[in-house]
C-alpha cells in the first residue's frame, strides 16, 4: 500500500505540474499513469481512498490560491479558508476521482482494461465533476494543452472531455507497460488503434487550422482593464477611482475609432437603471464614444414581494441601455443567495433565467460573466442563439496571483474553438485578450497595469458539430463505462481478461 501511496502523489504533483505557474503541458501525457498502476495494485476500498488523496493533492497544486482567497473575500481567519478549501477539494473534486479509482480497480480485477476502457471512466469521471452539483470544471484535462494548438482543434468536435480522455488513453497505455491489468486483451492492436486516433486528431486539427471562420465584415474591437485592486469594488471611497479610470481609458481608446468597447466584471457598482451622476457620466461617454459599450454591474429587479440582485452586463448605445444579460451560473458562496446569507453577505444574487443575447450595432454578441466561461455547454447556448461573437466579461482580481488567472484564461480559449468564434475577454486586473477562433491569442494584456487592447475581429455564423451535439462524447463515455461496470457485474467473478472460465479444480485450488 506504501507503494501505491507513492505513486498517487507523484502522479497528482506531475498533473499539476501540466497546469500553470510551471505548465509543463507534456507531463500531462504521463501523470496519470502512476495513478492507475497504483488504483489496480489494490482493492476498490483501498482504491477510492488513492483517489480521495490524489484529489485532494492535485486540488491543492492547482488551487493552492484559494484558502487565501476565501478567506480574504469574505474578511475570515486563514483557517476558515483552509476549510473552505478542504470543502472544495474533497466535496466538488475528490470523491470524483475516488469513485473512477474505484472503478478501475473493480473492473481490473475482471477483465483486460486497455485504453479505450479506462479514457471512458476518466471522461465520465471529468464529465461528472463538471455537471453534478454545483460543478467544478477547473484543471480539466484538456486545459493543459491549450498552447499545444493543432491537438487542440478537437475541442469543435469533442468539446473539453475528448480532449482529456485521449490524454488519458495514453497514460492507460504507458502504465500497461507495467501493470498487466491495464492491457487491452490484444496489446498490440490496442496500441495501434491510439497510434491512428493520435495522428487522426493531429491531422483534424491541421485542416481546422487551414480553414477560414469569419464570415462578417471586419470589427475594430477595444478592451479597457482599469487594474483596480482587490477589494476596491466593495468600498464606496473607491466606487468614483473605479468610474473615472475606466471613463479615462476609454476616452484614450477614441483615436482608435473602436466598434465595440469592452468593460469587465463589476467594472462598476452604481446602478445603472438609476439617475445617479455614475449614470449620467457613463451614458454621457457612450454619446461621445460613438461606439457600442459593454459593461458589468449590478442590477435589481422586483418578483415575490422582495427585491433581486443580479450580477449584469450592459450594452450601452448613443446615451441608453440597449440591452441586458444576468449571470446565470453563479458563484457558490460569493454571489449565491443561501450561503451567501448565512455568511452575512450582502452580495447574494439571483441568477438570470435565459442565455440573452446582446448587440452592438448589426453583431449579436453572447455574453457571459467570469466563471461561466468554465462551462462549454452554457456558452454553446449563446451561439446557439445566434451569437457571432463572444464576450467573457471577469473579475479576476480575487485570485490574487497570475498563475489562475492564466489558467482561466486558457479555460476559456477553449470555448472559443468548440464554436469557431472570437472571444473577448475583458478582466479587472488581468489577464484580458482576444482569442480567435482557433484557440489563439491575438492580443493579451499584462497582469495588474491599467491598458486598453485593441483587435481587429470578424463575426461568424460557422456551425461545428460540438454546436450540433454538445457533449455526446463524454456521455458516450459515460454509456460505455456504466455498461463495462454492469456487464461484468452480470458475469461470474471467476471469468478474467482472457475471457473464459477457469477449470473448477484449478478454481478451488487457488480457494484454498
Amino acid at each position: 500500500m506504501i507503494v501505491s501511496i507513492l505513486l498517487t502523489v507523484v502522479s497528482a504533483a506531475l498533473y499539476a505540474a501540466s497546469f500553470p505557474p510551471l505548465g509543463l503541458a507534456p507531463l500531462a501525457w504521463v501523470a496519470l499513469a502512476p495513478f492507475l498502476v497504483a488504483a489496480v495494485r489494490v482493492r476498490p476500498l483501498a482504491a477510492a481512498c488513492l483517489g480521495t488523496l490524489w484529489g485532494a493533492l492535485m486540488g491543492l497544486g492547482v488551487a493552492w490560491w484559494l484558502p487565501a482567497m476565501i478567506a480574504g473575500y469574505f474578511e475570515l481567519p486563514a483557517v476558515a479558508g483552509w476549510l473552505g478549501f478542504l470543502i472544495v477539494a474533497l466535496g466538488l473534486t475528490a470523491w470524483y476521482v475516488a469513485a473512477f479509482a474505484a472503478w478501475l480497480s473493480w473492473l481490473a480485477e475482471r477483465r483486460a482494461m486497455g485504453p479505450l476502457l479506462v479514457a471512458a471512466g476518466w471522461g465520465a469521471s471529468e464529465l461528472a465533476r463538471a455537471r453534478l452539483l454545483v460543478g467544478n470544471p477547473w484543471a480539466l484535462t484538456a486545459y493543459s494543452q491549450v498552447r499545444f494548438t493543432t491537438l487542440v482543434q478537437i475541442a469543435d468536435l469533442a468539446g473539453p472531455y475528448g480532449i482529456g480522455m485521449l490524454i488519458a488513453a495514453v497514460n492507460a497505455a504507458v502504465a500497461g507497460l507495467v501493470a498487466p491489468r491495464l492491457r487491452a486483451r490484444r496489446p498490440r492492436v490496442a496500441v495501434a488503434g491510439l497510434v491512428l486516433t493520435l495522428v487522426a486528431t493531429l491531422a483534424y486539427g491541421s485542416r481546422r487550422l487551414s480553414q477560414t471562420f469569419a464570415t462578417g465584415e471586419p470589427v475594430t474591437v477595444a478592451l479597457v482593464q482599469g487594474a483596480i485592486e482587490r477589494g476596491f469594488g466593495w468600498r464606496p471611497e473607491y466606487q468614483r477611482l473605479g468610474l473615472d479610470r475606466y471613463l479615462a481609458l476609454t476616452h484614450d481608446a477614441r483615436a482608435l475609432r473602436p466598434r465595440l468597447v469592452v468593460w469587465p466584471e463589476s467594472a462598476i457598482s452604481a446602478y445603472l437603471q438609476e439617475p445617479t451622476p455614475e449614470q449620467r457620466a457613463i451614458l454621457q461617454a457612450s454619446r461621445e464614444l460613438g461606439a457600442d459599450l459593454l459593461l458589468g454591474g449590478p442590477h435589481y429587479d422586483f418578483a415575490d414581494r422582495r427585491t433581486r440582485y443580479h450580477n449584469s452586463i450592459f450594452a450601452v448605445h448613443a446615451g441608453r441601455v440597449t440591452g441586458r444579460y444576468d449571470k446565470i451560473r453563479l458563484l457558490p458562496l460569493a454571489e449565491e443567495n443561501l450561503p451567501s446569507r448565512l455568511l452575512a453577505r450582502e452580495t447574494s444574487f439571483t441568477p438570470g433565467a435565459h442565455a440573452t443575447l446582446l448587440e452592438a450595432g448589426d453583431l449579436r454578441i453572447g455574453a457571459f460573466i467570469c466563471w461561466e466561461a468554465m462551462y462549454p455547454e452554457l456558452v454553446r447556448e449563446f451561439v446557439l442563439a445566434g451569437a457571432e461573437v463572444l464576450a467573457n466579461l471577469s473579475n479576476d482580481a480575487w485570485f490574487g496571483d497570475a498563475a489562475p488567472a492564466r489558467l482561466h484564461l486558457d479555460t476559456a480559449a477553449l470555448r472559443a474553438i468548440e464554436n469557431r468564434r472570437y472571444l473577448l475577454r475583458a478582466t479587472a486586473t488581468g489577464l484580458s485578450a482576444v482569442i480567435d477562433p482557433y484557440g489563439r491569442t491575438v492580443t493579451e494584456s499584462r497582469l495588474h497595469e491599467p491598458e486598453v487592447l485593441t483587435a481587429t475581429i470578424r463575426p461568424s455564423d460557422a456551425r461545428t458539430p460540438y454546436q450540433r451535439w454538445g457533449d455526446s462524447v463524454a456521455w458516450a463515455a459515460l454509456a460505455l463505462a456504466l455498461a463495462a461496470a454492469l456487464v461484468d457485474a452480470a458475469s461470474p467473478r471467476e471469468i478474467r481478461a482472457s475471457g473464459t472460465r477457469p477449470p473448477r479444480a484449478h478454481t478451488e485450488g487457488a480457494n484454498r
